[in-house]
């Protein structure tokens, strides 16, 4: 959902206009535009009339692939998604609901848009707003082997401590709340190297999404975290989940991964397997490595499925150079699984 960010949060009741969109829209004869230059249309026509947002609907990874959108049912939601994945895009006709301040500003937007070819009007409905009633299905999160997220509203401060990791994070934009299994096994193989005494001198957290990973890194002890992430609509509130736990002043955010010139001593990818091997030797060259025996850092894959897992096994212990037979730590939870590799 799109939100007028001038909107009153005060009101208690909203209007809906739900409207039928084909692909194409004629907004005038001989002006035929497509459904995403229509959602701005909307906003340039009704902005200053009302308009509170435009709730585009959306299609889950189910119903993608019933729809032919999408190959499995198993998706990572990776900051590296290709433009493909627009699944509510890729649909024919769609349903959407522009949000109104009142009864007169719906209704007059309808009978404007009743006139416009491709857009039909379905209902003009009122909605009791309740902004905090979506907070109910996100709760605490234990992560076996780290400790707990919370979500940001919840009282309290992070902190790394013997009874294990206490982390804040705002559910919203960027993948990572704690909840899937890809950043549940990142965060145990954080812990699991530092139980061994590995260094978190300096992190990458290379797609970020929400930040969590570098985030958790910080809160147990990085000195310095460096978070990549290429939709710049994410860093915004990965720098609010920094700051909410109280490491904002050493997580810094960049769009590219080319920014990044000092070796790390700490690597998480998070993403998906394809993405992987295409950065496996921009990501390994970020690496630190030691002039001695003693294996002081550490990269961490996940995102990967069990058919994914033997490739990005090879490339990257080929890239980082290690002897044949050197394996990295494999775990597993659920259908996807995490490696981890010393150097």
């Amino acid at each position: 959902m799109i939100v007028n960010a001038s909107a009153s949060a005060e009101e208690p009741v909203i209007w809906a206009v739900d409207l039928a969109v084909q692909p194409a829209v004629t907004l005038h004869p001989g002006d035929v535009v497509d459904r995403a230059a229509w959602y701005e249309w909307a906003w340039e026509r009704f902005g200053d009339d009302g308009l509170l947002g435009i709730d585009e609907g959306a299609v889950d990874v189910a119903e993608a692939v019933e729809l032919g959108l999408a190959p499995s049912v198993r998706v990572l939601d990776a900051a590296a998604a290709p433009a493909d994945r627009d699944w509510v895009a890729s649909r024919g006709g769609a349903t959407c609901t522009l949000l109104f301040v009142d009864e007169t500003a719906s209704r007059a937007a309808a009978a404007e848009l009743e006139k416009i070819g491709g857009c039909t009007v379905v209902a003009v409905r009122p909605i009791v707003a309740d902004a905090d009633a979506w907070r109910e299905h996100f709760t605490r999160i234990d992560v076996a082997g780290f400790g707990t997220i919370l979500p940001a509203w919840e009282p309290g401060a992070a902190e790394a401590g013997p009874a294990g990791t206490r982390l804040f994070i705002e559910p919203g934009i960027g993948f990572g709340t704690g909840l899937h299994e890809t950043t549940q096994l990142c965060l145990a193989a954080l812990a699991a190297w530092q139980a061994q005494g590995g260094s978190v001198e300096r992190v990458l957290d290379f797609g970020a999404g929400s930040g969590i990973l570098g985030i958790a890194a910080a809160v147990r002890g990085a000195g310095r975290v460096v978070a990549v992430e290429i939709d710049p609509l994410v860093h915004t509130a990965i720098r609010a989940n920094a700051g909410r736990n109280g490491v904002g002043n050493r997580l810094t955010v960049t769009c590219d991964l080319a920014d990044i010139a000092e070796p790390c001593s700490l690597i998480f990818a998070n993403i998906v397997a394809e993405v992987l091997l295409a950065h496996a030797a921009d990501v390994c060259r970020r690496l630190r490595r030691q002039a001695n025996d003693q294996p002081r850092s550490c990269l961490i894959l996940s995102g990967l499925l069990a058919d994914d897992v033997p490739g990005v096994a090879r490339r990257y212990a080929d890239e980082l150079g290690l002897a044949m037979g050197v394996e990295p730590v494999q775990t597993n939870a659920g259908d996807w699984h995490c490696l981890r590799f010393a150097v």
